[in-house]
């Protein structure tokens, strides 16, 4: 730094260096479920994530398609009522009549206001999903260079990630225990563990070679989500053994018996997984680990000791740290 540098003053918030500060204003809350977030708290959420821009006159196509997926998906509930006795006079180029778009914002924001984290998760992952641009994404499967692949799907998620960081942000505020990621919702972690490990692992496996890896991954999240432990560590390794067999053999395959510790070793020998004296007892290791978490806690044989939610997380931490891992040594 030069004298000159030196000699700048520099503004500080007030607080901004003081251990503890923002506890005194706005006190930590435990990480909590969705369902138990209040009306008044709701209501903030809702109306940060409209003050973003994102359920504004731009996205009423997308609150009409993520309302009518979801009377479609669970009719005997109906859950967008209003929708469903709305005229949707459509004008054959995806617009709707103005009862309809009302109707749909309606039912979006009681859904938001009075339903339980399932739905409201679901509906959130519907709007979403389609953000995602189907083009780019298109362009990003037909694409041989990689580099021209990873600006692909980069514009594919352009707006999904700006979305994504909107909610992520109110629902940490909010000390909800979910994360929204390329693979959908996730459970929050700390801090750390989110943005060097689960980020940056996702990203990588949005591209749509992983595609068959990611809707395990989201399979695994699901199940964790909803306290089905055994079945978690089932998915865990079904993610492992598919990563390694795109990685390897280039497609997916069956869940053949010792594959996993075959596709490993092929995979060493043709240096998409790297080997050395720091790395090989890491790949060991976590392969026995797999192996023992599969066959004592999954529900791939009879459980011999009942999985908690900490095995499960533990499995899924390891999960991520292996395929990042292997994702650095072939360069994503």
């Amino acid at each position: 730094m030069s004298n000159a540098d030196s000699e700048i003053q520099k503004f500080a918030l007030y607080g901004e260096n003081i251990p503890g500060f923002d506890d005194s204003i706005q006190p930590t809350l435990e990480l909590r479920s969705w369902t138990t977030v209040s009306s008044d708290e709701r209501t903030i959420v809702l109306h940060q994530i409209i003050h973003n821009g994102w359920l504004g006159r731009t996205a009423e196509r997308h609150i009409i398609t993520t309302v009518a997926h979801l009377n479609y998906k669970y009719l005997q509930l109906c859950p967008a009522r209003n929708f469903h006795s709305a005229p949707q006079q459509n004008d054959g180029y995806g617009g709707f009549d103005s009862a309809t778009r009302k109707a749909a914002a309606e039912d979006f924001g009681r859904i938001f206001m009075e339903e339980e984290e399932p739905l409201v998760l679901r509906m959130l992952s519907k709007f979403a999903q389609l953000l995602i641009d189907a083009d780019a994404l298109n362009r990003a499967k037909k694409a041989v260079n990689s580099d021209e692949r990873k600006r692909y799907v980069g514009a594919a998620y352009k707006q999904f990630d700006l979305f994504a960081n909107c909610v992520n942000h109110v629902f940490e505020q909010f000390a909800v225990n979910q994360l929204l990621t390329r693979s959908g919702f996730i459970p929050r972690q700390d801090e750390t563990i989110e943005q060097e490990l689960y980020k940056p692992t996702l990203q990588a496996l949005s591209d749509p070679k992983w595609r068959p890896v990611n809707d395990i991954l989201a399979l695994m999240f699901e199940d964790f989500r909803e306290g089905r432990y055994p079945e978690t560590i089932t998915k865990a390794h079904s993610a492992v053994q598919c990563f390694l067999q795109v990685l390897v053999t280039g497609k997916p395959g069956t869940n053949a018996k010792g594959e996993l510790a075959q596709l490993i070793k092929t995979g060493k020998e043709a240096g998409v997984i790297p080997t050395s004296r720091f790395i090989e007892p890491f790949v060991g290791n976590i392969q026995s680990f797999i192996a023992s978490e599969r066959a004592t806690n999954s529900t791939a044989k009879p459980s011999l000791v009942p999985a908690s939610s900490s095995d499960a997380l533990l499995m899924m931490n390891m999960t991520l740290v292996f395929l990042q891992h292997c994702l650095q040594a072939v360069g994503k």
